[in-house]
């Protein structure tokens, strides 16, 4: 696996992960516009990440300035989703390392930012993808370890999500568990 920023050049393959994943439910990730991954807007805000695998892209998460929380706030793991199939030597973990984007992508986001303050948002209610519930939920056990704080809930895009700042030092810390790192990951 590779991780990379998306270039012009990936862009045909992203259209194909576009492809799968609209055959999958994933409705934010179904198209580039502005009703899915919200692609250009996010290239101008920030970056959108991708891993690529037996030369697809497997997974995708963008990154961009959140004003609504404060002036040095990003969001990260943005439009975060995985194709299934790619992530068998990791199994399930209670960390959510299990996660091609939280284990792969997330590292990249942390040193791409220009500020410890990181934000992830869970739908508190609405579920584009059959899975975003649990992502909520998910969330809520990762702030009983210590790897995310409920900051706060908030209205964006007009839907209600739940905000969580990111401890990157106890992210850092579980991710070299799993894998081995020994440096600080980033």
């Amino acid at each position: 696996m590779k991780v990379v920023p998306i270039t012009d050049e990936l862009l045909p393959k992203l259209e194909v992960f576009c492809k799968e994943a609209e055959k999958l439910g994933y409705t934010n990730n179904a198209t580039l516009c502005d009703w899915g991954m919200r692609y250009e807007w996010c290239k101008a805000q920030g970056e959108y990440f991708c891993v690529i695998a037996d030369d697809k892209i497997i997974s995708v998460a963008g990154c961009h300035r959140l004003p609504e929380v404060s002036d040095k706030a990003w969001r990260v793991m943005f439009r975060g989703a995985q194709l299934p199939g790619y992530n068998k030597e990791f199994g399930l973990s209670k960390y959510h390392m299990s996660a091609i984007t939280w284990r792969e992508i997330l590292p990249f986001q942390i040193e791409f930012c220009d500020t410890d303050e990181l934000y992830i948002t869970t739908n508190i209610e609405h579920d584009a993808s059959g899975k975003m519930n649990r992502t909520h939920r998910l969330f809520k056990y990762l702030a009983k370890v210590g790897m995310v704080e409920h900051y706060k809930d908030i209205e964006l895009w007009y839907t209600e999500q739940s905000v969580w700042k990111l401890n990157i030092d106890e992210y850092t810390h579980r991710r070299a568990m799993l894998t081995g790192d020994k440096q600080n990951v980033v």
